[in-house]
């Protein structure tokens, strides 16, 4: 599987972590307008453990109440879980258990590695599910604690922080419906939006009429906004607000919200002329009893400080590449020079071995010449793969052998080479060692020469065969420096027990064991 480069990773991690958070958005919104229409508050909790899971990305989600007349939390709603444990199972409520700690304390408790913790316990009924991760948010009531709100994972990814403002989000709206529906404001069609519930957010809301001007904002999005009053802003049209650059997003999610879809964007607001902000914004309908929309509501969360730090973490990014760039090109120039280098030095040789009147010498130096070539083909195919963890084994070799090819014979040179990764610390000593065989091969013996290169696990094993006389009964000793064999035996990462010869009538075949 190929590697993502460094940055298209990073921005594929901001990509993936962006959706989770703007589908949250959307949860929250979506379950607070539906919490205003429900006076069935078994029902509502149970809805609110499915919107936690789908937000959490995770199977298992709760809600912890405690049992009357005993300190344990009862497992009241959930999504997940076995029937019988709805209901019925049971965790402790003290400080020593996750849920006990968040409801004593009021406040959350996130942890990504419960079997680690020394903080409380891991209770029973979460081995039993394998659980390894939990968020537990408290959940507040009218006159006390209500109950824990509780999402849980046995596989995935960590839990963030960003994932807790999700959880608490969910587990405000929960205490706010909770309220409602204790004090009887359960009518069959009650308002569709409570300014006390609005005013409760930390994010800026507001409720528009179907055809997008604004009736209400909450104390939280007046402040944001820098207005003194809700009469600043009432009965004006929202997208008006917006800048320019801004407003074609406004208006495309006013037209989903009026077919009753649900939209989301990210766009541009500055709130004041020094002070540019960018905006994550939920627009949802708001239906009236026989289906046909009502009202509009609109969430803006400010997701300023996030927005730069992503535009500061690529500007990094950017000048992280053009550094590497700028270094690329002056490595790849030093490898342009080595290898003019090698080619030169493979000249010289072999204008000395022309030149020379003795049969050994002109024969060392036309060898010293091909072992030139050979670690200048191998430096190339090193500096192409330099960027890979690895390279296939039988693509580097069939160029390699291209290379020698060309280089050393008119003979014909065939591979058969099994397709397996390559570490790159062991590319060049693969190719000095096939090319110390088949330099042998083309010196020694005649016709085609056959090299199978065969994947073993932690070593490949090297065969070169050509249509020799075979080899005399004292090879591998050598005959003359031995250079070429000690070579083969060194790199081969096996010493003298890498090479063993099979002896068969008209070829000569060698094998060589090589650690990957």
């Amino acid at each position: 599987m190929q590697q993502l480069p460094p940055e298209e990773t990073i921005r594929a991690a901001l990509k993936k972590s962006h959706a989770r958070l703007h589908r949250q958005h959307e949860l929250v919104v979506e379950f607070g307008v539906m919490s205003l229409k429900v006076d069935d508050v078994d029902a509502l909790l149970t809805r609110a453990c499915a919107v936690v899971a789908e937000g959490m990305n995770t199977r298992f989600a709760k809600i912890l109440q405690p049992l009357a007349d005993s300190d344990d939390y009862v497992l009241s709603h959930g999504v997940g879980w076995d029937e019988s444990d709805i209901g019925h199972a049971t965790v402790g409520g003290d400080i020593a258990s996750p849920a006990g700690y968040a409801l004593s304390t009021y406040r959350p408790v996130l942890s990504n590695h419960l079997g680690l913790e020394e903080r409380f316990r891991t209770p029973d009924l979460l081995k039993k599910y394998g659980i390894e991760r939990a968020i537990n948010v408290p959940i507040r009531g009218p006159l006390g604690p209500f109950g824990v709100l509780e999402a849980d994972s046995s596989n995935g990814d960590d839990f963030v922080e960003s994932d807790l403002v999700f959880l608490e989000g969910i587990a405000n709206v929960i205490s706010l419906a909770v309220d409602r529906i204790a004090t009887g404001v359960n009518a069959p069609h009650p308002d569709p939006y409570s300014e006390s519930f609005l005013n409760a957010s930390p994010d800026c809301v507001k409720i528009l009429s179907p055809d997008g001007v604004i009736e209400f904002m909450n104390e939280k999005g007046l402040e944001l906004m820098h207005l003194a009053a809700l009469p600043d802003v009432k009965g004006q049209a929202w997208s008006e607000f917006w800048p320019e650059e801004s407003k074609p997003l406004v208006q495309d999610a006013l037209s989903k919200v009026a077919l009753g879809e649900t939209a989301r964007f990210e766009a541009f607001f500055p709130t004041a002329p020094d002070e540019p902000k960018w905006w994550d914004v939920t627009v949802a309908p708001i239906l009236a009893a026989d289906g046909q929309l009502e009202r509009l509501i609109a969430v803006s969360r400010d997701i300023t400080e996030r927005h730069q730090y992503e535009d500061q973490l690529l500007s990094l990014i950017d000048a992280q590449n053009s550094r590497q760039n700028a270094s690329d090109l002056y490595l790849e120039e030093i490898h342009h020079r080595v290898k003019n280098s090698l080619h030169l030095v493979n000249t010289l040789l072999l204008l000395q071995a022309n030149l020379t009147p003795d049969t050994a010498v002109k024969q060392q130096l036309e060898t010293a010449a091909g072992r030139v070539v050979t670690i200048a083909s191998v430096h190339e195919r090193l500096y192409h793969s330099a960027a890979d963890k690895g390279v296939m084994a039988a693509v580097y070799l069939n160029a390699l052998l291209g290379d020698l090819g060309r280089a050393l014979a008119d003979r014909e040179i065939v591979l058969q080479a099994d397709d397996f990764l390559l570490p790159p610390e062991r590319m060049a000593p693969l190719g000095l060692v096939l090319s110390e065989l088949i330099t042998n091969a083309l010196k020694y013996g005649k016709g085609t020469v056959e090299v199978v290169v065969k994947h073993a696990g932690d070593h490949a094993r090297l065969t070169v065969k050509d249509e020799g006389q075979g080899f005399p009964d004292t090879y591998p000793k050598p005959t003359g420096t031995g250079l070429g064999m000690r070579l083969v035996r060194s790199y081969s990462g096996y010493g003298s027990s890498a090479v063993t010869v099979e002896r068969l009538d008209g070829k000569s075949c060698i094998h060589v064991r090589f650690k990957l």
